[in-house]
């Protein structure tokens, strides 16, 4: 039988989910829209994003000028993201994971594009921000 989490646990993660659920909810909406700033509001100054090419993406105004930089011709047409499972690793960290789904359109034709990613959520006062962004 599984014990319980302890009490700092839930409490840490109770903490970060809105902050987590309201990042998701933004992405799948700004990621088809092409906002930068939506997509980029919940990272922290010196967040590190790791693109799924191994390309590391240093500070939040980097991070806002990569969404900005959308490829030529490519419309995101669809988008989810699904959170597949969080831990709290101490009471001011948590590691969450899962996968983000689009429908991409480029020279019109469409392609389903599926990705993995792990993200840091650190407790920065009383909110919660990525501090890094791994994609697979």
């Amino acid at each position: 039988m599984l014990a319980a989490a302890p009490s700092w646990e839930r409490q840490t993660l109770s903490s970060a989910a809105p902050f987590i659920d309201k990042a998701n909810n933004e992405w799948s909406r700004a990621i088809v829209s092409g906002d930068p700033k939506r997509l980029s509001a919940p990272y922290s100054p010196n967040a590190v994003f790791i693109a799924p090419d191994g390309t590391a993406i240093h500070g939040k105004t980097g991070i806002r000028t990569m969404y900005a930089r959308r490829p030529d011709g490519a419309k995101v047409l669809h988008a989810t993201i699904r959170s597949d499972g969080r831990a709290a690793v101490d009471p001011d960290d948590v590691y969450e994971w899962g996968s983000a789904q689009m429908t991409v359109q480029r020279k019109g034709k469409q392609s389903y594009v599926v990705g993995r990613y792990l993200t840091v959520w650190h407790r920065s006062g009383k909110q919660w921000l990525i501090t890094r962004n791994i994609a697979f």
